[in-house]
């Protein structure tokens, strides 16, 4: 596909025929229509552990729920990104269930096992085979509606969970701020003003991005974003956390790469309300350090005063230059080509 031209709007169509930007100028709205949802808090009185188990653009829903869950919840949550449940789940363990579709098999092997143990069962789904498999169970299950992809979808199904959770502080807030955030990111504002095409546009020139932040809630924010540009721009991308990579990852920035191209670039994601002061620190140093060996270097700031508010203007964000990296590259963010391949690959396996 020819590249857009991302200061003419009409050209997007071209590019981006199911509008992936659309989802995200509307992502607000979805946020406050799951906002109504009646969602029963669950009780943690004698529960000895919480795991979410999700995959996917379901699964970012857990880690941003055990992030915001740090040092709040009374009990350990521990996220579950494969088949099964961990050998401690039982009776006394809370399982919930994330598949925006319902049909995602990890997923649905982790409430079969919850079932088989005893445990505590929440689905959250659009229905299939999970929202079947808890209804015989017997156990909890929160319709959501929604028909964007599940990497579009995270409103949906992250505000019922924070709010199973009681993780949903904030919130008010947080629509506030993703607001503002779309307003700021929709496709008729010029680029020289609009962050997210700004940020898209240096993500179109090529490499792998490298993207940073320090262990707080722009963590999730920073894993989210590796995830949108590899499945929205279909481009390769790394993330990590400070303090720990301070530790590793900034002896790999050292010296230049031989015979390397193109230089990819580094995006910082900052919450200055929220990052120790020795993280704020690292991180400062550890942009000046790496700078000269990344073709570009890019600071993102969180915004708001609640900590959901602040992850979710950054999550916005990050969304929002992902599918304008691959309207600037002519890719349509839509289809996951090799994802449908894999699947198709295991079916044929399973036959």
């Amino acid at each position: 596909m020819t590249p857009a031209d991302l200061d003419a709007p009409g050209t997007f169509g071209n590019v981006d025929p199911d509008d992936a930007l659309g989802d995200l100028e509307v992502a607000p709205g979805q946020w406050a229509a799951a906002a109504e949802l009646t969602v029963p808090r669950a009780a943690l009185d004698g529960r000895d552990a919480i795991v979410l188990t999700g995959v996917g653009g379901s699964g970012i829903s857990s880690d941003i729920a055990a992030t915001l869950g740090a040092g709040r919840l009374p009990v350990p949550l521990i996220v579950h990104k494969g088949y099964g449940l961990p050998a401690f789940a039982g009776p006394r363990t809370l399982v919930v269930a994330l598949s925006c579709s319902g049909d995602t098999d990890e997923t649905c092997s982790g409430a079969e096992a919850a079932r088989d143990c005893g445990a505590e069962l929440v689905a959250i789904s659009r229905g299939g085979r999970l929202a079947a498999l808890v209804r015989d169970a017997g156990a909890r299950w929160v319709p959501v509606q929604t028909q964007c992809p599940p990497r579009h979808s995270l409103g949906m199904l992250l505000v019922p969970l924070l709010r199973t959770l009681g993780l949903d502080d904030g919130l008010d807030e947080a629509l506030t701020v993703l607001e503002s955030v779309a307003e700021r990111c929709r496709r008729d504002v010029p680029t020289a003003g609009n962050p997210a095409k700004r940020l898209g546009l240096l993500l179109a020139q090529g490499g792998t991005a490298a993207v940073y932040a320090g262990d707080g809630v722009a963590a999730p924010a920073a894993y989210r974003l590796k995830s949108q540009l590899n499945e929205n721009a279909k481009l390769p991308a790394t993330w990590n956390v400070l303090p720990e990579a301070a530790h590793n990852e900034i002896v790999g920035w050292q010296e230049p790469v031989p015979g390397q191209g193109v230089r990819g670039g580094v995006v910082m994601l900052r919450d200055p309300s929220g990052e120790h002061p020795r993280t704020a620190r690292a991180l400062d140093v550890f942009t000046d350090l790496v700078a000269p060996h990344a073709g570009w270097t890019q600071e993102l700031m969180a915004e708001g005063h609640s900590p959901l508010a602040r992850l979710a203007s950054l999550l916005l964000l990050g969304d929002f230059a992902s599918v304008y990296a691959a309207l600037a590259l002519g890719r349509d963010p839509s289809p996951i080509g090799n994802i449908d391949r894999l699947k198709g690959a295991l079916r044929e396996a399973d036959a």
